[in-house]
């Protein structure tokens, strides 16, 4: 019974990051979204099509391409960028449920507004 319900948990989780459409829009993945200055800095995501998720708050730069925000190295490379200032990443996984998406560890939602915009905190992000 254990192994049915793991099992069936683990297809629905998996199942649903194959949606193609998200509120109804297909959103860009591996693409970068950044908000507008907030204060004195910036809050980046990205969401890839593994299922992953890459956000940074920071105030060292207003540009980052995907591989730099994916990169085990952020920090180097923002400290590379200006040696001052604050810088705060998160990564995590994200999921699909009933065509919304939500950060899987604290299942904050994450609204796609379109191809080009989305929603996250209480922060509207947009490509670059």
């Amino acid at each position: 019974m254990k192994r049915l319900l793991l099992s069936l948990i683990i297809l629905l989780s998996t199942v649903s990051l194959n949606a193609n459409e998200i509120d109804g829009i297909k959103p860009s993945f591996n693409k970068v979204y950044r908000t507008g200055r907030i204060g004195d800095s910036y809050h980046f995501l990205l969401l890839a099509k593994n299922g992953n998720y890459y956000y940074l708050f920071t105030n060292k730069t207003d540009t980052l391409s995907a591989t730099e925000l994916k990169s085990s190295k952020l920090l180097k490379i923002l400290k590379k960028k200006q040696s001052w200032g604050k810088a705060f990443p998160k990564s995590g996984k994200y999921t699909v449920n009933n065509g919304k998406l939500y950060t899987k560890l604290l299942w904050n939602p994450i609204k796609v507004l379109s191809a080009t915009k989305i929603k996250y905190l209480n922060k509207t992000f947009t490509i670059k």
